[in-house]
């Protein structure tokens, strides 16, 4: 496939604060949720427990958790420059994660270690 054009999405973990993710040239599915992660701020080792979701702005979930190529055609399909398409992330397809720590990009997203 070929990479995505310009594309924007719009992110966020708690259905209240929103990020913007420019996904321009993104070669893959696996590019396009580590491009996410990375602007959320989720470490590298807590990946693994977060799922990417279809979403609108002030809902969770809709639908079942992305796999990477899946994630990559709905970019592909739907994405546009102005990030019209909106994702949730979290470890609860219904919520976000339930604890909370600051981060360097978002602090809604990585649950506080104890």
């Amino acid at each position: 496939m070929a990479p995505l054009s310009v594309v924007r999405i719009v992110v966020s973990c708690n259905a209240e604060q929103y990020n913007v993710v420019d996904l321009t040239g993104a070669p893959n599915g696996s590019s396009v949720r580590e491009q996410i992660f990375y602007k959320l701020g989720i470490p590298e080792d807590s990946q693994r427990y977060y799922s990417v979701y279809q979403s609108e702005i002030g809902s969770y979930a809709i639908g079942g958790a992305l796999s990477n190529a899946v994630l990559f055609n709905v970019c592909q399909e739907l994405g546009d420059p102005s990030g019209s398409l909106k994702f949730f992330v979290s470890t609860f397809p219904d919520r976000p994660p339930s604890q909370y720590a600051p981060t360097t990009y978002n602090t809604s997203c990585v649950p506080r270690i104890r």
